[in-house]
């Protein structure tokens, strides 16, 4: 927890990279995900059972040059990568997939105020039903002004979540957008891949939005 008057600025982060035998183009990031989970029952960060509905996951699953990916944020960097050695293997309902090594990166980001330009490298999740229904009615214009007020939230959201407090308004400005469909939950919903410019350098691959712990809004650096 961060207490009052504390002012923390750094995002630790631990990306495990998993290789294995086989192509895993055709492994789903939800078996993965369940796996893990499984696996590391007594720990609800990793499958993101009884949590908070506000939550914002500190392990993400992804998929990162078609291969399967762990993201450990703060505490769970460290976490990761002290637990993620046992896992030789990654059984699904329809196969098991020998792993051959896990490639672990560990870094730390000084936040800074500074213009940095990113892609969303999966899809965006942003709208909710009661917002998509503004989306629907908005011209462009204001299409764009409502991705920016939630892409700003999203930020806000995971900053709180990873403890970070900063003193300055954080800004956004989507240079552009392109809606796609995607599924979660079973459900389809309406996402975009977007190229956007921040005034916080925020490390890359974490996920900002919904389903965040399933691998969308992933972003990327650009500068």
């Amino acid at each position: 927890m961060v207490g009052v008057g504390q002012m923390i600025k750094t995002i630790k982060t631990c990306v495990a990279l998993l290789e294995t035998t086989e192509q895993s183009k055709n492994l789903n990031i939800q078996h993965l995900r369940g796996f893990i989970g499984y696996l590391f029952l007594e720990d609800a960060e990793f499958h993101h059972h009884n949590v908070n509905s506000y939550h914002y996951p500190l392990v993400q699953y992804k998929k990162i040059d078609e291969k399967p990916a762990i993201l450990g944020l703060q505490d769970y960097a460290e976490i990761l990568m002290k637990k993620i050695s046992i896992v030789d293997s990654i059984t699904t309902p329809n196969s098991t997939i020998k792993i051959t090594a896990t490639n672990l990166k560990f870094s730390t980001t000084e936040l800074k105020e500074a213009k940095t330009l990113f892609e969303f490298t999966t899809p965006w999740i942003a709208l909710n039903e009661e917002n998509y229904k503004l989306y629907k009615k908005f011209n462009a214009v204001e299409k764009k002004k409502l991705l920016e007020k939630i892409l700003i939230g999203n930020v806000l959201s995971a900053l709180k979540g990873l403890g970070i407090l900063v003193d300055y308004k954080i800004t956004a400005e989507i240079i552009d957008y392109k809606p796609v469909s995607v599924n979660a939950h079973d459900n389809f919903f309406q996402g975009f891949k977007a190229h956007f410019i921040l005034n916080i350098n925020l490390p890359e691959l974490i996920g900002l939005g919904k389903s965040v712990s399933k691998g969308f809004g992933t972003i990327m650096r650009l500068t």
